[in-house]
């Protein structure tokens, strides 16, 4: 019994307590900070955390961006690479043919909607300075609130 006594009384035995509490406490804290300051974007009426694809027309699905991959991500913004796709919609949107595009993407403009931080406009640009499909330019832009 005296040893355990003498060993409760440690050095050792106060540094474990200490670190286990400290352990605790700074798992909390982590966990705790991920998730209150989690910043996410709007996507067709949905609040999403790192979507792989973004829509700008929710109705038929015929222009967005598809296949991303996020570089970065923050309440500053957003940047990563993806494929813009169009469908030419002729003769219709079952029929018709898809367009794609490799691009730079760039979210920003946050606000809070749904007591989240969210990231409501994109802008995408071609990757090689080629022109995007059907809108004939190199970059495109929309208010992801407005979308659909």
């Amino acid at each position: 019994m005296k040893s355990f006594s003498k060993a409760r009384k440690s050095r050792g035995w106060i540094a474990l307590i200490a670190t286990l509490i400290g352990l605790s406490f700074g798992g909390y804290t982590y966990v705790h900070r991920a998730i209150t300051e989690q910043v996410y974007v709007t996507n067709c009426g949905t609040v999403d955390f790192k979507p792989d694809s973004i829509l700008k027309y929710c109705g038929d699905g015929a222009v967005g961006i598809g296949e991303i991959t996020w570089d970065s991500w923050s309440a500053s913004g957003a940047r990563g690479i993806g494929k813009y796709f169009v469908n030419n919609c002729l003769p219709n949107c079952a029929e018709g043919t898809w367009d794609y595009q490799k691009v730079e993407i760039a979210l920003s403009r946050v606000k809070t909607i749904q007591s989240k931080e969210v990231l409501t406009y994109i802008k995408v640009v071609s990757f090689d300075s080629a022109l995007l499909p059907e809108i004939l330019q190199t970059a495109d832009e929309w208010s992801l609130e407005m979308a659909g």
